[in-house]
């Protein structure tokens, strides 16, 4: 149950239909004046706005979410880790957007009496690639965010935030910056080779992962995920051995079932101190 001292008001919440309704007369007309800076929203914990960005050629639009945090809490990235809150961004309200792409920046890895999470201190700038329906004409993006955050303790904390996105706005050195620390491809951060194990274990199966990958930076961790097949993928444990970066983690099938993967639909990021790489796909070995 959500604490009623980290969730907005219901007036707040009501405040959305009205915004809304105010809005609709734009999305026939496409404004001329650059987006100006959004509202904040949110409480003594958090706060929220939007950075309207700006709209490319082809009409799509590059804007981003803030989430302003008080000092010493953090939030977390779109895995938390162990001990973390799995953020929900719901954009399902918004007007005249087909949809919303959330581009997560390099995180960082907190660990605390032996759990690790992984998200980020004082503020997260999450880039939106954002394309409209009827390209050319105003938006009104509305979201609905339940985020966890902590610092002694987690908790979950419910944000509503709202922007009118119109005209072609103007570049932002904030979004472009996080944008720069936005997984790297693989292939470009020197990965020759990805194999993958998967071994009978307790309660599922054991998943051995060997990436050959030059050194990305300090305090390597590699993060794996089984995308679109309902199969929980426990943290996993990294090393080095030589040129190859080593994880292993526990793999569960939905209701308890026997696990079988499809190598190919692997993904993997690795996440360090220097950077972010992202990989798909594996082979036997």
């Amino acid at each position: 149950m959500t604490n009623p001292l980290l969730s907005l008001t219901e007036a707040a919440r009501r405040a959305v239909s009205a915004f809304l309704f105010a809005l609709a007369p734009l999305a026939a007309l496409t404004p001329a004046a650059p987006a100006q800076a959004q509202s904040v929203f949110g409480n003594g914990v958090v706060q929220a706005e939007i950075l309207p960005g700006w709209q490319a050629p082809d009409g799509t639009r590059t804007a981003a979410l803030v989430l302003h945090m008080a000092p010493g809490w953090h939030t977390y990235w779109r895995i938390p880790g162990e001990a973390g809150i799995a953020p929900r961004l719901d954009w399902s309200r918004s007007q005249n957007v087909a949809s919303v792409t959330p581009v997560w920046p390099r995180p960082q890895i907190f660990r605390q009496n032996g759990l690790l999470s992984i998200g980020y201190e004082d503020e997260l700038i999450l880039p939106l690639q954002i394309t409209a329906d009827r390209p050319g004409r105003a938006m009104a993006l509305v979201g609905a965010l339940t985020i966890g955050v902590c610092r002694d303790t987690c908790v979950p904390v419910d944000l509503t935030v709202q922007a009118a996105l119109r005209g072609e706005g103007a570049a932002d050195p904030r979004i472009a910056g996080a944008l720069g620390e936005q997984a790297v491809p693989a292939e470009r951060a020197g990965l020759t080779r990805a194999t993958c194990r998967l071994e009978p274990g307790r309660r599922g199966a054991d998943l051995t992962l060997r990436a050959t990958l030059p050194r990305t930076g300090r305090d390597e961790h590699i993060v794996m995920e089984l995308p679109g097949t309902g199969y929980w993928v426990s943290d996993s444990r990294t090393w080095r051995e030589g040129d190859d970066l080593v994880a292993q983690a526990r793999v569960r099938a939905p209701q308890q079932g026997a696990v079988s993967i499809d190598r190919s639909g692997l993904a993997f990021t690795v996440l360090s101190e220097g950077r972010m790489v992202a990989a798909r796909g594996c082979t036997g070995g």
